[in-house]
């Protein structure tokens, strides 16, 4: 049973480098079997259809972003921890890993996905906005956030700003991310040392 689940997390690992970096529709089993010296019919045992396996790889991005946003949710924690957190995490896999986060990578194939995996993006992205304009609204009532209009418009330009970044850093270098993140800290007076 062990090596099941080990084969299936390595797929998972294989099938989320390769969304990130060329989209839904850049890439298939033989790309992830290959490299994991396995056949197709091991991905199609875990995952039968490559549907499956991409709504595998958000729904483990749902919870990542729920176990580290948690107790944040669940009170009024540091705003500022929270957005440096996002941002460094998403700095990190762009400038480290070349990639995209999910919901940008499945965006130039958003209308030829196949809805299982558009509904399970969906709710990734919600649930990032959600988190992101509670971050906002939080920050601006401790004080520590200066913006005007609201937090939700905000968490939007936030969340644009870095997945737009990640994708002008594959033409510009890893500069361009890291000169977005410290405007976003800029535009809402933190500390303009980081990041910048």
């Amino acid at each position: 049973m062990a090596a099941q689940t080990d084969t299936r997390t390595k797929i998972l690992a294989s099938a989320d480098r390769l969304l990130r970096r060329r989209g839904f529709n850049g890439f298939s089993y033989q790309d992830i079997s290959e490299p994991l010296g396995i056949r197709n019919a091991a991905v199609h045992y875990h995952f039968p259809t490559k549907a499956d396996l991409a709504v595998a790889v958000i729904d483990g991005y749902r919870r990542i972003l729920r176990d580290r946003t948690a107790a944040f949710m669940a009170g009024d924690g540091d705003p500022i921890a929270q957005l440096d957190g996002f941002i460094d995490f998403s700095t990190a896999e762009c400038c480290e890993e070349s990639t995209m986060c999910p919901v940008g990578a499945l965006s130039s194939d958003y209308y030829s996905l196949p809805e299982p995996i558009r509904t399970a993006g969906n709710r990734l992205l919600e649930e990032l906005l959600a988190w992101m304009t509670r971050v906002c609204t939080v920050g601006r009532e401790q004080g520590k956030f200066h913006f005007e209009g609201d937090p939700a418009i905000k968490a939007e330009q936030i969340v644009a700003s870095l997945q737009g970044a990640r994708q002008l850093a594959r033409f510009r270098g890893a500069q361009a991310m890291q000169d977005i993140a410290g405007q976003i800290r800029r535009d809402l007076s933190i500390d303009s040392s980081r990041g910048s």
